[in-house]
């Protein structure tokens, strides 16, 4: 094609030429460095100029998005955004992203014409409104889920085993119901607790902020890769959860907990109360990893479970996981113990296992946990309540946030502050202390 026939016509913003046929193409680079020309060409000089006109004023505002990300849908970009982070997610992470994205974020959420689709929208066509509609639809459904969930829970529980303790009978919590209070039972006209009524208005909440974080990060990337002007997930406080304080066991509440659990997960309640340990890092601890001589432990691994595929180990939860732990002599004393009754020989040995020998996954610990912790009346506690109370009580010990984050292995100082409470034990040691100053 000539020069004649391709005579450029120049302006501020972007550039007109006319074709070899008559008509006008409309060229313009974008903020990317890239340069991009008009769908089509134009008849006349003036429509191609109107239309770097509309573009330029695109761009002034800042609702300028690439062309090419008209027909990519939210689905396709989730798809190509987990691939490429494949790599860096941890197993369980992977498989909690997989999930949210199957059942929240690409499936319509919600029945019949209040349902919410995103999956097979283009990246251009979510507006905040929208994504304000879909998390209400979330949230609804994931607490009706999670609310029905909780009553089929409290169901398993037979009925004669409710009523007997009702009655204040002796009945073992789990296992089988022995004849004679099956009888007195039916005698008193086999009575069947009353269905929970106890509105739980928290229910669902993590899993909708779960939901909502992952799509903020997904549409954060494509406002990145410039496919987006605006991150239109800007819900404030939709990721965040207000749990309930996690209160720290005691001392005492410690040994009686440990007294409640099943003898070879004694030790493994004393190990995770007083080192801080995560539980997938106490249950995946090796004959290896401890020097009881000297008194410590190393964490080299932590045991991984993602459903449907067998249990595995892998690195710590971060970097600073790789670390070297100092034990009381309780813990020790309690672990040299474990060691002679319930742990196979060779240094590759599993510290901790079922009675059969297998890997202690996080169901079969949490139903342990059920047991005792009803026995010593602290029905909140779970295994995480374990690793908190080793590092309030380090921090009470007198831990700096440094010697706090190498041993319970976190990277910021914000989550070793978390642990350092001002307890009213701790604040009447002070008030001593203050004491013994003033008197000097």
């Amino acid at each position: 094609m000539s020069a004649t026939q391709r005579r450029a016509r120049r302006r501020s913003f972007g550039s007109v030429e006319r074709l070899a046929s008559g008509r006008f193409r409309a060229r313009y680079t974008g903020p990317d460095g890239r340069s991009r020309s008009a769908p089509s060409t134009f008849a006349t000089k003036s429509e191609a100029d109107r239309w770097l006109t509309l573009i330029r004023a695109e761009l002034l505002r800042g609702s300028w998005t690439a062309p090419e990300a008209a027909n990519i849908t939210l689905a396709d970009y989730t798809t190509a955004w987990l691939r490429q982070r494949t790599p860096q997610l941890r197993p369980r992470t992977l498989d909690l992203y997989r999930r949210l994205v199957d059942r929240w974020l690409l499936a319509p959420v919600g029945e019949g014409r209040h349902a919410v689709s995103l999956g097979p929208l283009p990246l251009r066509a979510l507006t905040p409104a929208l994504v304000r509609e879909w998390h209400a639809a979330v949230s609804e459904a994931a607490h009706a889920s999670a609310s029905a969930r909780g009553v089929t829970e409290t169901r398993r529980t037979h009925p004669a085993r409710a009523w007997a303790h009702a009655a204040g009978l002796t009945v073992a919590r789990t296992g089988r119901l022995s004849p004679a209070i099956v009888d007195a039972w039916h005698q008193a006209g086999a009575p069947r607790p009353a269905k929970p009524t106890r509105e739980r208005p928290n229910a669902g909440c993590t899993i909708a902020a779960q939901a909502y974080r992952l799509l903020h990060a997904i549409l954060t990337t494509a406002t990145d890769d410039e496919l987006l002007t605006a991150n239109p997930a800007r819900i404030a406080g939709a990721g965040h959860v207000a749990h309930p304080e996690r209160l720290p066991l005691t001392p005492q509440e410690v040994t009686r907990l440990a007294a409640a659990m099943p003898e070879h997960y004694h030790a493994a309640v004393l190990v995770a109360a007083w080192s801080g340990l995560r539980p997938g890092e106490v249950f995946a601890l090796r004959r290896r990893d401890l020097d009881l001589a000297r008194g410590r432990l190393s964490v080299r691994q932590t045991l991984v479970e993602v459903a449907g595929h067998p249990v595995a180990y892998g690195p710590p939860k971060t970097a600073a996981g790789r670390r070297t732990v100092a034990l009381p002599v309780i813990v020790t004393n309690a672990l040299t113990e474990h060691l002679e009754r319930h742990t196979n020989p060779g240094t590759d040995a599993l510290v901790f296992t079922t009675t059969t020998g297998l890997p202690v996954t996080s169901a079969t610990r949490s139903h342990a946990m059920r047991t005792a912790r009803t026995a010593i009346g602290r029905p909140d506690i779970t295994w995480h309540h374990l690793r908190h109370t080793g590092a309030t009580l380090a921090a009470q010990a007198g831990a700096t946030p440094a010697e706090l984050m190498a041993r319970i292995g976190h990277t910021s100082t914000r989550a070793a502050h978390i642990y350092q409470h001002a307890t009213l034990d701790r604040d009447a040691h002070i008030a001593v202390a203050l004491d013994a100053l003033a008197r000097r």
